[in-house]
């Protein structure tokens, strides 16, 4: 569970985080009815209750949530039910979602891959520049590099757009800008990490603020780079070891399967699952105003 102090009203309740499912419900069912002192409005996230929570939790919330009659026309009030994976369709709880009586909005968030990614990059280029265009050669590579990280691809697609200078963005320009930037900055990064380099770390992870590298950036390079190597590194668990069957199965360009490989070394799978778990609470932590962001990254560095 998290549950801002400061007073801003948000609390996060996450069943798999949690080890007694019990608690949780109790907790989500408290913070709701309990009045917000220090806020005028209320922000509660909920994840991953159908896929972990107890089939018992799931019919506490629904019977709570049945009783509260007037939660969808509750302006100050907010909560968010989120699943990872799409829930089983005869799920009571899903169903009660879904269904037009309880007045909840219920929307499937869709992971952009081929077609509709390639729709969404081109679309995120008109809407920086009229001008812009991009080949469909370039188009494949850029998504080749950057995967499914939309925070990264528009970060990536900005650069591009300023470098090509309404003229068309080429492979070329995507090898140049792209595959540098995954190969000269983050990896190196890394490799500075896996090696208990700290001070080498430091110094690569400042150089790139003094270069004008936006923090969030940097942060969202972390999250690809140790994504990607939870991916493949659970592959290897699973005694797949090829680099083609690795890059066909995560949909990573094999420059990309081969150059995280190759860090791994560094790296336990319990490890990795535990940097990635850090990751994803200071990026709760900078996005409700308990750090700054890079005093954050500065001490993600040096605790790891």
């Amino acid at each position: 569970m998290f549950s801002d102090k400061s007073g801003s009203g948000l609390s996060v309740f996450d069943y798999v985080e949690s080890l007694a499912s019990k608690d949780i419900t109790k907790n989500i069912i408290n913070t709701s009815n309990t009045p917000n002192l220090l806020a005028t409005k209320r922000l509660i996230i909920v994840k991953n209750l159908i896929s972990n929570g107890l089939i018992d939790e799931q019919k506490k919330i629904l019977e709570f949530l049945k009783k509260k009659k007037n939660l969808s026309q509750d302006s100050d009030g907010v909560i968010i039910f989120w699943e990872g994976t799409a829930p089983k369709k005869n799920n009571a709880l899903y169903k009660f979602f879904i269904s037009k009586e309880s007045g909840i909005k219920s929307q499937n968030f869709e992971k952009l891959v081929g077609v509709k990614l390639e729709a969404w990059v081109l679309k995120i280029i008109k809407e920086i520049n009229l001008e812009a265009k991009i080949s469909k050669l370039a188009l494949a590579r850029l998504i080749a590099y950057c995967g499914e990280d939309i925070f990264l691809l528009y970060n990536e697609i900005q650069k591009l757009i300023a470098y090509a200078d309404n003229e068309m963005i080429s492979e070329k320009n995507v090898d140049l800008l792209v595959k540098a930037n995954l190969n000269n900055n983050i990896f190196c990064l890394v490799d500075a990490i896996g090696a208990n380099d700290k001070k080498q770390a430091l110094k690569l992870f400042h150089e790139h603020l003094q270069k004008g590298d936006d923090p969030f950036y940097l942060m969202s390079m972390f999250f690809y780079q140790f994504r990607n190597m939870l991916k493949i590194a659970d592959l290897y668990e699973k005694g797949m070891r090829a680099e083609y069957d690795i890059a066909r199965m995560t949909k990573l360009h094999p420059f990309v399967v081969k150059k995280t490989i190759a860090q791994m070394r560094n790296f336990s799978f319990e490890k990795l699952k535990k940097i990635y778990k850090k990751l994803g609470e200071i990026d709760r932590a900078v996005k409700t105003g308990k750090i700054e962001i890079k005093l954050a990254l500065d001490k993600f560095v040096v605790e790891l």
